[in-house]
């Protein structure tokens, strides 16, 4: 039954990490992408926290372990993966930095082997060998467009160190709900962790978000963005601590396609959704599913 869960958060958390990236899109049309993860940070703030709080207290579960782990993950997941990916969609858009971004099961399945023990057959290494073929596909298509595309190649390079932070974000939260730690007290110190280390970097280099100056038209975008990230949290967390890495965190990389298919419905005008690009997120997901099923057979 903990699998089944595992599958069905999964699959969950891709779907709303897909929303996420949409809102993203549109929201850094006219605003800067600090400014987006400003206000993500702060809404999860406003979640996690006081429901630790009334549900878990005086018993919060911590340990050393699990805390030095929520604050490395909120460190890598929060002002270095997401900072680094929603700039990394400003500059080569959403249905392109998507599936640049799934490239992580490569290192996230590694890390889990070298940290947390688990295995990596070679039904893993086939899937994921599918998922750098589709990425290898999409970086095609930019290369191909790159005049359409502002800063194309800096977005590649910045959705790929994006992809490295992602990459380490799952292995240092299941260490740390591996301690027993409760979910909503790993996600309010994970966001705590790094709501201070980015709030703190704005303020030393005098980047601090004046959110009164951001256009009206995408305050409605940029919270949309930060609900469904907080959404995105909860059943991420849901699914690594009911499974392990190296099945939750491939069938998460569903999302590229999804992402490509709400471009291609709603964003026109913004990006342009080429078949190269289809292809390639088709690919992806393919090595997902396959890593997934083979992984359970």
């Amino acid at each position: 039954m903990s699998e089944i869960n595992a599958i069905l958060f999964a699959v969950l958390a891709a779907l709303i990490v897909a929303m996420t990236s949409v809102a993203v899109r549109i929201g850094t049309e006219k605003s800067r992408s600090s400014d987006i993860l400003a206000v993500v940070v702060i809404v999860n703030l406003i979640v996690f926290i006081p429901l630790a709080f009334l549900i878990h207290h005086p018993n919060y579960g911590l340990t050393s372990r699990s805390v030095g782990a929520f604050i490395a993950a909120g460190i890598a997941g929060t002002v270095f993966a997401r900072s680094l990916y929603y700039e990394g969609i400003r500059h080569i858009g959403a249905s392109r930095a998507e599936p640049i971004k799934a490239s992580n099961p490569v290192l996230a399945a590694i890390a889990a082997v070298i940290l947390l023990g688990e295995t990596l057959s070679i039904e893993i290494i086939i899937g994921i060998l599918m998922i750098v073929a589709g990425v290898a596909l999409v970086s095609v298509e930019i290369a191909t467009h790159k005049e359409r595309l502002k800063g194309s190649w800096r977005g590649v390079l910045i959705t790929l160190f994006a992809s490295f932070f992602y990459a380490l974000d799952p292995v240092f939260n299941k260490m740390g709900l591996e301690e027993g730690t409760p979910i909503l007290v790993g996600l309010a110190l994970k966001a705590t962790a790094g709501g201070i280390v980015f709030f703190a970097y704005l303020w030393w280099s005098g980047k601090l978000p004046k959110l009164g100056g951001v256009d009206g038209s995408q305050w409605k975008w940029i919270l949309i963005a930060a609900i469904c990230n907080t959404g995105f949290l909860v059943a991420y967390f849901v699914a690594i601590s009911s499974g392990p890495v190296t099945i939750v965190f491939p069938i998460m990389q569903t999302s590229p396609l999804l992402v490509a298919g709400i471009s291609f419905l709603f964003l026109q005008k913004l990006e342009k959704v080429t078949f190269r690009l289809v292809m390639g997120a088709v690919v992806v997901v393919m090595g997902a599913v396959l890593l997934t099923l083979l992984s359970f057979a």
